[in-house]
């Protein structure tokens, strides 16, 4: 079994002129076969937290709210540990978009097991268990999102969870490498994705 785990980083508007459009959209999957290692890792990382920052972050580890010294030690765990890290980034200023928030995200996400199935880092003969952040409440669009993946991705074995990052300590590592992209992309910033760039297997952009 390998497992695969999502978290994306920026906002799906499209109006440049609003205050805090982003101007790129990003994916990031976080792929290994051992989940242990990293629930371990995450585990300790929260434990080396302030009491009172646990509580402001609802115990859980979440990248935006920590401090340098927090992400950078999570990125180097991550670094350590047996794990393949992939990414789909869309430049938002590049393209002419019509879909609906729902579906952009879908064929990011669809696009990115594409790329990586046609580059044979994902063949039909692995099993693998895709397990994303809840990010709707509403049961008809998490079906149809589970739906819409496992009929696009038909030449790959997929089974999907849709989990809250509360509740898959994988889910919140994953964030911290999206966060880490998203600073090289957005902010032109390389000190954190420098940290795990030994394990960053591919860098896609959509629609290239």
């Amino acid at each position: 079994m390998t497992y695969y785990y999502l978290d994306e980083s920026g906002e799906m508007g499209f109006d440049f002129s609003k205050k805090g459009t982003s101007n790129h959209l990003l994916i990031t999957f976080l792929i290994l076969k051992e989940p242990r290692q990293v629930i371990s890792l995450v585990k300790k990382v929260f434990t080396s937290l302030l009491v009172t920052t646990k509580r402001k972050n609802n115990d859980m580890l979440h990248a935006y709210y920590e401090k340098p010294s927090t992400i950078k030690r999570m990125l180097n765990g991550l670094a350590s540990k047996d794990v393949k890290i992939a990414t789909m980034r869309l430049d938002k200023r590049k393209v002419l978009i019509t879909n609906t928030p729902h579906e952009l995200y879908t064929s990011m996400v669809v696009a990115l097991f594409n790329r990586l199935y046609t580059d044979g880092i994902v063949n039909n003969t692995d099993d693998v268990l895709f397990i994303a952040s809840r990010k709707n409440t509403s049961r008809k669009l998490n079906d149809d999102f589970k739906n819409n993946v496992i009929n696009r991705t038909s030449k790959i074995k997929i089974d999907i969870e849709i989990e809250k990052p509360s509740n898959d300590k994988c889910l919140q590592a994953v964030d911290f490498v999206s966060w880490a992209l998203w600073q090289k992309y957005e902010m032109d910033d390389e000190t954190y994705s420098n940290i795990i760039a030994s394990k960053i297997i591919k860098e896609y952009e959509m629609y290239k």
